[in-house]
């Protein structure tokens, strides 16, 4: 009779002080965590980029046929509308009445976003700002560890709020594409689905081939290699961002449910990458002991208990902090994903947040309602772009043109300093352009 498989030990969740050398160290193998960048992953997706620009078609069925293990041709690349409706039917009817109602909420909050035009007269003429909708979206939806109609919702409907021509989006060929995302995209009347996925589907998106036009921009999540593919293509198209693994910070005190916090960084640490940051940060020793407690008791008793014993040690951790000031300036330095404030003042807390990509307040709000249904959006940045970056949105698929209209006053009065600054940078027309003006 074989050996029963033995089950992975349960990791150890390290609770440290933050002021001692042990907590210091523990934020710096963090930090170097998340900014860890493979140069193979680089260099084969560099090479199936160029690839793509160069060949088009001929390299994307290509890859596609390695990678995926199916023979695409330029007749069945794209998926016919009769096909996603077919496809949709096969919904269960609570997950279709679930991406119903979040596409409610979506839509709601996105409504208020978007940038906006504005006319204004001055002593040299009029300027004006025309705010102008992309033309041509790209949508990627990742079909690798699971499924995302979620994803989908996130992607599109600020994009059809923003005005987007046209929306186009693509998964990996692996089976036939699942009943939840068709119906999402049925939903949304996304007409233009292709059968791609990985680098290849990125190239493709922004070089354009002759069976995938080329778009303005490129958003959604993906492995790996698709990050790594939009980063490179940066620049011959527009993304939303070079999206990693998952994060979360906690906020906790006292009055805050150990096995709600466990739960919440459970939920962030389970995405299956192997590099996932889950944090709690919190002032009090004894909430630190039994959250700890808590997250070891739900790994245990976890049908995906796997999943947490390939983190590495620092994935899931416990700082304690001597102030919730020092709790909100730590929070702060690591700029997370998602940021959950469960304390007991989680309003006034808020307040002093600076760097978050999406903050859920209160101990009813884990972040999981940002993934799927509260409005928000769950296309983040993350590695800490969020001390600069924002969230996907409206004005995420919008562009600003600035307009100026200079009057014969203005044109005189503009002789009198512009070629002043373009003769001392040795623009010598530039200068004599605005001259020639003033007779």
């Amino acid at each position: 009779m074989p050996p029963k498989s033995r089950k992975a030990s349960v990791p150890s969740i390290p609770v440290v002080d933050i002021n001692t050398r042990e907590g210091k160290n523990a934020f710096k193998a963090i930090m170097a965590g998340r900014e860890k960048r493979s140069d193979d992953v680089a260099r084969a997706v560099n090479v199936i980029l160029e690839d793509i620009r160069s060949r088009g078609d001929d390299a994307l069925f290509e890859y596609t046929e390695r990678f995926d293990g199916v023979r695409l041709t330029p007749s069945d690349i794209r998926v016919s509308a009769e096909h996603l409706k077919t496809r949709a039917k096969l919904a269960p009817p609570a997950l279709k009445r679930s991406i119903r109602e979040a596409a409610k909420r979506i839509r709601e909050y996105h409504s208020h976003q978007g940038l906006t035009g504005f006319k204004i007269k001055t002593a040299d003429g009029e300027l004006s700002q025309l705010i102008k909708p992309l033309n041509r979206a790209g949508v990627y939806i990742p079909g690798g560890h699971t499924v995302y109609p979620s994803s989908v919702l996130m992607c599109v409907i600020p994009a059809q709020l923003a005005g987007v021509r046209e929306i186009v989006a693509v998964t990996p060929p692996r089976g036939d594409i699942d009943p939840g995302v068709a119906f999402a995209l049925d939903y949304l009347k996304v007409a233009e689905v292709y059968r791609i996925g990985g680098a290849q589907a990125v190239g493709a998106l922004a070089y354009g081939t002759k069976s995938v036009p080329y778009v303005d921009k490129i958003v959604g999540p993906g492995n790996s290699y698709v990050a790594v593919a939009k980063r490179l293509v940066y620049g011959s198209v527009d993304i939303d961002s070079v999206a990693g693994p998952s994060e979360v910070a906690i906020i906790a005190d006292r009055t805050s449910p150990p096995r709600l916090v466990a739960l919440d960084l459970l939920a962030q640490a389970e995405h299956g990458s192997g590099d996932e940051i889950a944090v709690c940060i919190t002032e009090s020793k004894m909430a630190a002991a039994k959250i700890a407690a808590a997250v070891v008791k739900e790994i245990e008793k976890s049908p995906v208990r796997d999943v947490f014993t390939k983190l590495p040690s620092y994935a899931i951790t416990i700082f304690i902090t001597s102030s919730r000031k020092e709790s909100m300036a730590l929070s702060d330095m690591i700029a997370p994903e998602h940021l959950q404030i469960m304390t007991s003042t989680a309003d006034k807390d808020l307040k002093s947040v600076n760097n978050a990509a999406a903050v859920f307040v209160g101990a009813n709000t884990p972040t999981a309602l940002g993934d799927y249904f509260i409005g928000t959006n769950h296309v983040l940045p993350t590695g800490g772009a969020a001390r600069f970056a924002s969230p996907l949105g409206v004005e995420s698929f919008q562009k600003r043109i600035s307009v100026a209209k200079a009057s014969s006053r203005g044109i005189k009065t503009a002789n009198e300093y512009a070629p002043l600054f373009a003769r001392s940078e040795a623009f010598i027309h530039h200068a004599m352009s605005v001259e020639e003006r003033r007779r």
